[in-house]
């Protein structure tokens, strides 16, 4: 079951104005020799792994809507839980839950690396000098998983115990498909921001907004016309470390702090 969903090992990337993108869809990126370097989630819908010699590898789970970046080559291992994936690492032969940050037997911590997720047209604004994943290059299915990413079913069967069916619109405020922001330092993840409280928190031309987290200040923005959520902290060690669907959340980390604009 290994790398059954095939593992991109080579990745090509361009520049951005070589890229034939559209301008809505999402990327996901980390720094490597330098510059940003962006992964369409389209391709990772197919390929939900690409792994990089000389920076972390960027692993993405489609039915958690989970974006990552890990130290070293990572592998899909078949496995899941609790609707999202199960990394291997074919070094230790260990199995990575990525919302935990450790291995499955609890023996090992899995530092995640920071990431960004924006549109491409926000990467041609705030990017310029970035590399793309070459689209020519990589399948990639943009309605692989149709409807999902906009309707309310939780995952595709594999929910957490107590976890079943549809969210119930009329005691939910948040969509289970809303992205989160989830911050954190390497070894643990602090706290989640919904995109939507972000937004509501940045309305009326605000651009930025502050925050505190285990007694650190954290300064956070989003701009929607990008999709894009970024967060900045006094020596740079709470930063972004995932980004996933608010369900997916709720499943893995149900006792994370989540952010809530005061009234």
């Amino acid at each position: 079951m290994i790398d059954r969903i095939p593992a991109i090992d080579r990745p090509i990337y361009v520049a951005v104005d070589k890229a034939r993108l559209q301008d809505d869809d999402l990327c996901v990126g980390v720094e490597r020799q330098g510059k940003w370097h962006f992964v369409p989630l389209f391709i990772l819908n197919s390929h939900e792994i690409v792994n990089h010699d000389d920076a972390p590898s960027i692993a993405y789970c489609p039915l958690a809507g989970l974006s990552v970046a890990i130290d070293g080559r990572t592998y899909i291992s078949g496995l899941l839980r609790w609707d999202a994936f199960v990394l291997y690492d074919p070094d230790s032969k260990a199995l990575i839950l990525p919302f935990d940050q450790s291995s499955v037997d609890g023996e090992r911590q899995v530092p995640l690396q920071s990431l960004e997720l924006l549109s491409f047209a926000g990467i041609r604004r705030k990017f310029p000098d970035a590399r793309i994943l070459s689209p020519a290059a990589h399948d990639g299915n943009r309605s692989a998983y149709g409807s999902y990413p906009r309707d309310r079913e939780l995952g595709l069967g594999h929910a957490k115990p107590g976890v079943r069916g549809k969210y119930d619109p009329r005691t939910e405020t948040i969509h289970p498909k809303e992205r989160v922001l989830i911050v954190g330092t390497p070894s643990r993840m602090m706290k989640a921001y919904p995109f939507s409280s972000l937004a509501a928190a940045t309305d009326n031309a605000q651009q930025t907004f502050t925050d505190h987290v285990d007694g650190v200040e954290l300064v956070l923005s989003y701009d929607a016309q990008f999709r894009h959520a970024q967060v900045s902290a006094a020596g740079d060690t709470i930063k972004a470390r995932a980004f996933s669907y608010y369900f997916a959340l709720r499943q893995h980390l149900p006792d994370l702090p989540v952010y809530e604009l005061a009234e």
